[in-house]
């Protein structure tokens, strides 16, 4: 039996759970982040040397996008519902996080949805273990000057931040308690050592109650070419707490990646730990992260340290000022550095 039959079964059976019984109300919105800074970016590489420009780019608090929302209510409590994100680039009109991205990149998705069961879908979901990622640390979802993302999505976590061939349920919460999974196709390729190649599984479990959050997050991606057995499974731990004058997040992750030879093998370690307190109106950010990698070559960098400090000053309920600054550094040995200095305007709608 192929090992698609019972997956397909089992999604069959889901579906039929949730058959329509009466159309009703729905809605659409239109909603999205515009997000643009002005600042100046600093590299240092080893054989490269230094360079230093001024920039204005997008996304420096969050990246922009813009999407597509529905619910249409079913009756007996069952709902249909879908949203198309597009990422984009305002400083330059561009579609997409750079030129290569898919158009609905950011998710693509269809489902049904009930109080009780939680929410399936299908289509390009966007991966629990990347919201897991920045509910926990206090810049965010910043791939400019959040440290933990830099540790995760720019080079260390195989995957992106969703997934394309993709099934994802969303449990209701259970007394703060919240189960998200994600199983993706990958490639959906029919035969060949790399058949499995981009299977992934992606999965959280989240508390949320009073001050108190936390999550553990898990995945595992099928990464093989040309029959190299490569994988890499990665596991996240989470956890913040509010004690209102001031707002405290840590967070653990472990990456290992295999390979068929075992002499290249590599494991990340990563500890990240923050701070988010009020000053005035808006808020004081700040985080520092560092990744102990341990390799086979003692001719790479052992160890990444990263630091980012922020002030984000709200305008509105929509709009919102900040300035970062940021450093990252690879050492022992010294490797590629970078800083940046970003001031910038957030408006979400």
């Amino acid at each position: 039996m192929s090992a698609r039959r019972p997956l397909a079964a089992a999604t069959a059976a889901w579906l039929a759970a949730f058959a329509p019984a009466a159309a009703a109300q729905s809605s659409v919105n239109l909603y999205g982040v515009l997000d643009v800074f002005v600042g100046h970016v600093e590299d240092v590489s080893p054989t490269a040397g230094k360079s230093d420009t001024g920039v204005v780019n997008a996304g420096g608090m969050q990246t922009s996008f813009f999407g597509i929302r529905g619910v249409e209510d079913l009756g007996g409590g069952l709902r249909a519902v879908f949203a198309i994100e597009s990422f984009l680039r305002p400083d330059t009109g561009g579609a997409g996080r750079f030129a290569a991205d898919g158009f609905w990149a950011r998710s693509a998705f269809v489902g049904l949805e009930t109080s009780t069961l939680g929410r399936a879908t299908l289509g390009r979901n966007t991966a629990p273990y990347f919201l897991a990622t920045l509910r926990f640390n206090p810049l965010v979802d910043s791939f400019v000057v959040s440290p933990m993302i830099t540790h995760t999505f720019r080079g260390a976590l195989q995957g992106d931040t969703g997934f394309s061939n993709s099934l994802r349920w969303t449990s209701p919460s259970w007394s703060g308690l919240q189960a998200d999974v994600l199983y993706s196709l990958g490639a959906e390729n029919s035969s060949g050592p790399d058949r499995n190649a981009g299977r992934a599984l992606d999965a959280a479990l989240g508390f949320s109650r009073g001050p108190f959050g936390a999550a553990l997050a898990f995945r595992t991606i099928d990464l093989s070419a040309g029959g190299n057995g490569r994988e890499q499974t990665a596991w996240q731990i989470g956890a913040s707490y509010d004690f209102g004058l001031l707002r405290l997040f840590a967070q653990y992750q472990q990456i290992e990646e295999t390979f068929s030879a075992a002499a290249s093998n590599v494991d990340r370690d990563t500890l990240q730990f923050g701070v988010s307190a009020p000053i005035g109106v808006g808020r004081v950010l700040a985080s520092y992260a560092t990744t102990d990698i341990d390799d086979t070559s003692p001719a790479t960098p052992s160890r990444r340290d990263t630091w980012a400090l922020g002030y984000l000053h709200p305008m509105s309920k929509r709009t919102d000022l900040y300035a970062a600054y940021y450093s990252d550094a690879f050492k022992s040995p010294t490797g590629a550095e970078q800083t940046v200095l970003a001031l910038g305007v957030r408006h979400r709608f």
